[in-house]
C-alpha cells in the first residue's frame, strides 16, 4: 500500500491511497469464495458453479464487498503511515479499481489544528477572598423558614394586601371569552384554584388592587390593561375584564426558629444548623471562586493561542447550540415567530460559542497530553457516582447505561478536561482580592 497527502485548507487534506494490485486479487479472491459457497445458479448446487461465472454473475455484489472490506482497512493503515489526527468521518471519493489492476481512491478529511502551546504555566488570576457573615447565615435562615411555612385560612376579616387570595377566575375582551379569541393564551384566560400573593403588579397590574376588601364567596370584575409582551396578538394592547371569584384567604405563619425547627430539616439544633448551613455556604462559594479561575485560565488561553478549526466540527457543534438555545427558548415560551426574528443573532451567538469551545477543548487537549494527564479507573468510578445521584439511580445502573451508549469515553474526557483545568489553575499566579 502507498499513500499521500494533499493540504486543500487550513484543517483539511486529501489523503490518496493506492492498494498494490496483488492485495486487492487476495482480497477479492476471498469474496469471491465466499459468494460462491452461497450462489445460486440454475443447474449448480450452492458452492459448484464454476467461479468464472460466479464472478461475472455477481459482479456488483463482489465489486461492492471489496470496496467495504479494501477502503476501511487500507484508510486507517495510510492515517497510521501518514500520522494524521483525524476529527470527524472522511468523504471518500475517486474510488478507482478495475480487475487486475491496483486499487486507489481519495479520502477528503478533517485533521485536528496544529499550533504552538506556549507557555501555560504562571497564568496571571484574580482571586476573590471567601466569607459567610452572620449576615449571610441569617438570611439562608429565613429562606428555611420561608420553604417551611405553613398557610391558614382567614376568617372573619376581608383580603388585605399581602395575603395569599385563592381565586376561580375568567376573563373577556370585547364581550368575548379569552379562551375563544386566543386559545395558546392558557391561564390567562381562565383558571381554578389559582393562588396569588396580593402585591401591586402581580398576576397583571391593577388586578390585585381590585380584589382589596373582598370577602370568601364574593365576587368581583375587574378590569385591566394587557400587556403588549405577555399577551398574543389577539390580545395585545386591549382591556380585559375577568370575573373572579373569591374562594378563600390564606395567611402564611412562619415557623418559630429554634431546636424543633432545626430537626424539622434535617439537623441536631439550631446551633448545629446555622454551622452547617455555614459550611453549605463556604463550599459553594468556594466553588464559585474556582469557577472563576478556571474561566480566567481559559479566556488567557483563548486571547493568545490562535488558529484554525476544521469547518465541519464547528458546523456541527453550531447546529448543536442552535437546537440547545431553541429547546431552552421554547421551554420559556418563546414562539416560533419569535425564534424566526432572531434567529441571525442565535445564529451568530452559536457560532461563536462553537468556536470558542472547540478551541479550548483543543488546547485543553494539546496540554494533558504534553503533561500527562490521564484518568484512573477510580477516578471514573467516582465521577459516575456523582452523576448516579443527580440522576437518582445507582452507580452500577448509570454505567452500564453509558456503556450501552458507547458515552463512557465521553465522561472520561469531562474528567480529564477537569484535571487539566485543575493542574492550570494550580501552576497559576494567583493574586487575592476582596471579595
Amino acid at each position: 500500500m502507498a499513500s499521500t497527502v494533499e493540504a486543500v485548507g487550513p484543517c483539511r487534506k486529501k489523503l490518496r491511497v493506492e492498494v498494490a494490485t496483488e492485495q486487492v486479487a487476495g482480497t477479492r479472491q476471498e469474496v469471491l469464495k465466499e459468494i460462491r459457497k452461497a450462489a445460486r445458479i440454475p443447474g449448480f448446487r450452492p458452492g459448484f458453479a464454476p467461479e468464472a461465472m460466479v464472478a461475472s454473475r455477481y459482479a456488483r455484489e463482489i465489486e461492492d464487498e471489496l470496496r467495504r472490506r479494501v477502503i476501511p482497512e487500507h484508510y486507517r493503515m495510510a492515517l497510521r503511515e501518514q500520522q494524521l489526527k483525524v476529527v470527524g468521518y472522511p468523504q471518500i471519493e475517486e474510488v478507482q479499481y478495475q480487475p487486475g489492476q491496483p486499487f486507489r481512491f481519495v479520502a477528503e478529511v478533517d485533521t485536528a489544528p496544529e499550533f504552538a502551546l506556549g507557555e501555560y504555566k504562571g497564568i496571571p488570576v484574580k482571586k476573590r477572598g471567601v466569607v459567610v457573615n452572620e449576615e449571610d447565615v441569617v438570611r439562608m435562615l429565613e429562606t428555611l423558614r420561608d420553604q417551611q411555612a405553613d398557610f391558614v385560612t382567614v376568617e372573619g376579616r376581608p383580603l388585605a394586601m399581602g395575603d395569599f387570595a385563592v381565586i376561580h377566575y375568567r376573563g373577556e375582551v370585547e364581550g368575548r371569552p379569552i379562551t375563544e379569541l386566543a386559545p395558546a393564551a392558557g391561564t390567562l384566560g381562565e383558571n381554578k384554584d389559582f393562588w396569588i400573593r396580593c402585591e401591586p403588579d402581580a398576576f397583571l397590574k391593577g388586578f390585585c388592587e381590585q380584589l382589596i376588601g373582598a370577602r370568601p364567596g364574593e365576587q368581583r370584575h375587574v378590569r385591566v390593561d394587557l400587556p403588549a409582551e405577555l399577551a398574543p396578538p389577539a390580545l395585545a394592547g386591549k382591556t380585559a375584564t375577568y370575573v373572579v371569584d373569591l374562594q378563600a384567604i390564606k395567611e402564611k405563619k412562619l415557623p418559630e426558629l429554634n431546636d424543633e425547627f432545626a430537626r424539622k430539616v434535617g439537623a441536631e439544633s439550631l446551633a448545629q444548623l446555622q454551622e452547617d448551613l455555614r459550611k453549605g455556604m463556604m463550599a459553594e462559594r468556594e466553588a464559585e471562586v474556582a469557577g472563576e479561575l478556571r474561566q480566567q485560565v481559559m479566556t488567557h488561553l483563548l486571547g493568545r493561542i490562535s488558529f484554525d478549526l476544521p469547518e465541519s466540527l464547528v458546523a456541527q457543534e453550531t447546529r448543536s447550540i442552535v437546537y440547545d438555545v431553541v429547546r431552552e427558548n421554547t421551554m420559556r415560551g418563546a414562539s416560533k415567530e419569535q425564534l424566526e426574528e432572531k434567529k441571525d443573532e442565535i445564529y451568530g451567538f452559536a457560532q461563536k460559542s462553537a468556536r470558542d469551545r472547540l478551541r479550548s477543548s483543543f488546547i485543553l487537549d494539546a496540554i494533558a497530553e504534553k503533561e500527562n494527564i490521564t484518568v484512573t479507573a477510580e477516578e471514573m468510578e467516582r465521577r459516575i457516582a456523582v452523576m448516579a445521584q443527580r440522576y437518582r439511580t445507582t452507580p452500577a445502573k448509570l454505567k452500564a447505561q453509558l456503556a450501552e451508549k458507547d458515552a463512557l469515553g465521553e465522561v472520561e474526557e469531562q474528567v480529564r478536561v477537569s484535571k487539566t483545568l485543575d493542574f492550570l489553575v494550580a501552576n497559576a499566579t494567583v493574586e487575592t482580592v476582596k471579595a
